[in-house]
């Protein structure tokens, strides 16, 4: 039996003996110092292998297998978390995009709008009359002012026109009641000066970076109306 050969036959298996490497190992010292060091050797790995158990091992790994459970729970909590904050951020801009967005494009079809959703709340037979030193102090915020009444005046109240602070002024009219909007000028929607629907006629002029609106019924003289304005209403630089 060659060296090589014998050499693996003992990496193999210390404990193996067959006749041609008995053989082998009797007639050469070489090699029975070989087995002795292979068979030592094997002999310490076998003891290494012979580690008691600890009793309480099996508690201790089902324990660490329920820690790692519950901070994969945890990282996985923290996820979920963090993807529905971001889904509640998002549709709290969608909502505010919403409510603060408008289907309409020009000051007109807002103003439309506005006089539709206001109403039935307002008519020529209501008895209450705003005075001008009111109307005035609510036209300070535009920097602007009534000099005389031109007309009797049933409401004037601040109001949001496509989220900008405005004033909303309701007058008498021939036969329905007139309404004035003071519109700080707007740039996300296009200033059109006529404008009209089925039921009304409106007018939209621009005084000192304010769109004043009128809108009335069909009969209405809205051009002396918005003339009564021009006439009547004073602006501060």
């Amino acid at each position: 039996m060659d060296d090589l050969q014998f050499r693996r036959s003992i990496y193999a298996d210390p404990k193996s003996r067959d006749e041609a490497m008995q053989e082998a190992i009797d007639g050469d010292p070489t090699k029975q110092q070989f087995v002795r060091d292979i068979e030592a050797l094997d002999d310490k790995l076998a003891q290494a292998m012979k580690v008691p158990v600890p009793d309480d091992l099996y508690d201790k790994l089902i324990l660490r297998q329920t820690l790692d459970s519950h901070r994969q729970q945890k990282r996985k909590n923290r996820i979920q978390l963090a993807m529905a904050a971001s889904v509640a951020f998002a549709l709290g801009l969608t909502f505010n995009f919403m409510q603060y967005s408008t289907p309409y494009s020009t000051l007109g079809e807002y103003a439309l709008a506005h006089v539709y959703h206001e109403e039935g709340k307002f008519s020529n037979d209501d008895q209450v009359r705003v005075s001008l030193a009111t109307l005035n102090d609510k036209m300070s915020t535009f920097n602007g002012s009534f000099e005389q009444g031109f007309g009797e005046l049933i409401s004037a109240q601040f109001c949001p026109f496509q989220g900008v602070k405005s004033l909303h002024l309701v007058f008498q009219g021939k036969s329905s009641p007139v309404t004035v909007l003071i519109v700080p000028n707007h740039e996300e929607l296009e200033f059109i000066e006529d404008f009209n629907d089925e039921n009304f006629n409106g007018k939209t002029l621009l005084m000192h970076d304010n769109n004043v609106i009128v809108i009335g019924d069909k009969n209405e003289p809205i051009e002396q109306w918005q003339d009564n304005i021009k006439d009547n209403v004073s602006w501060s630089i």
